[in-house]
């Protein structure tokens, strides 16, 4: 299962400090328990630094350098989330520093990562279940490296992974692909993706299939406190069921996922999936 964009600071953090921060993600975990590998994109830093978007006084700035508290990354186990994602443009908002201080938090949480906000090669997570290599690439299309990028894609592939690609692109607020997005969607099946699931514009985007290949070129927020927008309040998780006979591998079941943060306290998730045809 794949989900959006997920941010523990400004409002999300604020809540977390009121609530507690399991209660954010806590309609995913039954969801969630119920798949092999949960990825999501975590949408800044895991690190031990104050915010610079909630004040002491629980007022919000309009800073945009975000920091997630510490017990982000145990709430992120705790819903169920297996690897997250740093290919995005908050990643690295505390710099090198801040991209090892979240890989530590999220080690010690049991949360594996994929994806580098300068897309450095190698940067892949291959998990293996039921004899089935899964491999996760990040991209973050506001970065140089998309040619990297395509060569872990066609190397992952050719040595027979399952190669999930979930890239950071488009516009942010944009109901509908661009042009670039659907190049690179073509560049990527091409060079070997099995699946691709973006994030970034905050909406949900349509999707469409390339010969065999899911592309969602947005899933909209997981969690964010965004509110001005019924668009930005919603979100999709998508189940892909993948199989493997002999050398082969592949999806032979699709389903998405509606959720909300209309409540503006915690993410809730429709039970009732879409099928989406193969």
């Amino acid at each position: 299962m794949i989900g959006g964009d997920v941010m523990f600071d400004r409002n999300v953090r604020l809540l977390g400090q009121k609530y507690g921060y399991d209660s954010l993600l806590a309609s995913t975990a039954p969801l969630f328990s119920s798949a092999d590998i949960v990825a999501v994109n975590l949408e800044g830093p895991i690190t031990s630094n104050p915010s610079k978007t909630l004040l002491a006084n629980g007022r919000t700035t309009k800073a945009l350098i975000f920091t997630f508290a510490p017990k982000s990354a145990e709430a992120l186990a705790n819903a169920g989330i297996t690897l997250v994602s740093l290919a995005n443009n908050h990643a690295d908002n505390f710099g090198a520093a801040g991209l090892a201080e979240t890989k530590k938090w999220l080690a010690q949480a049991g949360v594996q990562w994929f994806g580098d906000p300068s897309n450095a090669s190698s940067s892949e997570a291959v998990i293996s279940k039921n004899g089935i290599n899964v491999a996760f690439v990040g991209y973050h299309s506001f970065q140089p490296g998309f040619d990297r990028i395509l060569a872990d894609v066609a190397r992952l592939s050719a040595s027979g992974d399952f190669v999930i690609v979930m890239p950071h692109w488009g516009v942010e607020y944009a109901a509908t692909a661009t042009p670039g997005m659907k190049s690179q969607a073509r560049q990527l099946v091409a060079a070997g993706a099995s699946a691709i699931i973006g994030s970034h514009p905050h909406v949900i985007e349509e999707h469409v299939s390339m010969g065999n290949v899911p592309v969602f070129y947005s899933l909209g927020n997981l969690l964010f406190d965004q509110y001005f927008d019924p668009d930005v309040m919603a979100g999709n998780i998508v189940s892909l069921r993948v199989t493997k006979s002999g050398t082969a591998i592949k999806i032979d079941d699709i389903k998405v996922y509606q959720t909300s943060t209309a409540s503006r306290r915690s993410v809730t998730v429709d039970m009732q999936p879409t099928d989406i045809p193969l």
